[in-house]
C-alpha cells in the first residue's frame, strides 16, 4: 500500500512538526529569576548583597546564560548530578575560559571563574512562570 501527501497536507505536517519542536525546546530550558548577589572580596569574604530585578538565569542542556557583573553566555562541558537537586556544570565562557557553575536546589546558584566568585539567590518560581504567561 502507498500513501501519497498532497502538498497542503504536507505543509501542515511540517508545521505541526516545527511546533512540536519548539515546545520540545522549550520545555528543556530552565529560566530562573535573579532576586539577590554577593561577590566574594580578595580575602575570601562574602560581600554586601545587591538586589536586583529583571535578571535571570537560562538552562538549556547545552547552555547557560546569565548576567551577574556581566553577560554570561556559558557553553557546558560537563554535568554532575549531586545529593538533594545540586548539579554541578563545568563550563567554558566566550573566550574559553573555565567556569564552574553549581545549582543548589533551584534556590541558589555559585558561580567560579578564575578571578571571580559569586552566590546567586533566585526569587519564587511564580515569578518567572508569571513572565512566561504573559508572553
Amino acid at each position: 500500500m502507498h500513501y501519497q501527501i498532497g502538498p497542503m497536507t504536507f505543509k501542515k505536517l511540517l508545521f505541526l512538526l516545527t511546533v512540536l519542536l519548539s515546545f520540545s525546546a522549550q520545555a528543556q530550558e530552565k529560566v530562573f529569576t535573579i532576586h539577590q548577589f554577593q561577590a566574594r572580596n580578595e580575602f575570601q569574604e562574602w560581600g554586601k548583597r545587591e538586589y536586583v530585578c529583571n535578571q535571570f538565569a537560562a538552562f538549556s542542556p547545552d547552555k547557560i546564560n546569565l548576567e551577574v557583573d556581566k553577560n554570561y553566555q556559558l557553553t557546558i562541558i560537563s554535568k554532575t548530578d549531586l545529593p538533594d537537586n545540586g548539579i554541578i556544570y563545568l563550563c567554558r565562557d566566550e573566550k574559553s575560559n573555565p567556569v564552574t557553575v553549581m545549582l543548589i536546589d533551584k534556590i541558589k546558584m555559585y558561580l567560579y571563574t578564575n578571578t571571580k566568585r559569586f552566590l546567586i539567590n533566585f526569587g519564587p518560581e511564580k515569578m518567572v512562570k508569571q513572565l512566561a504567561d504573559s508572553d
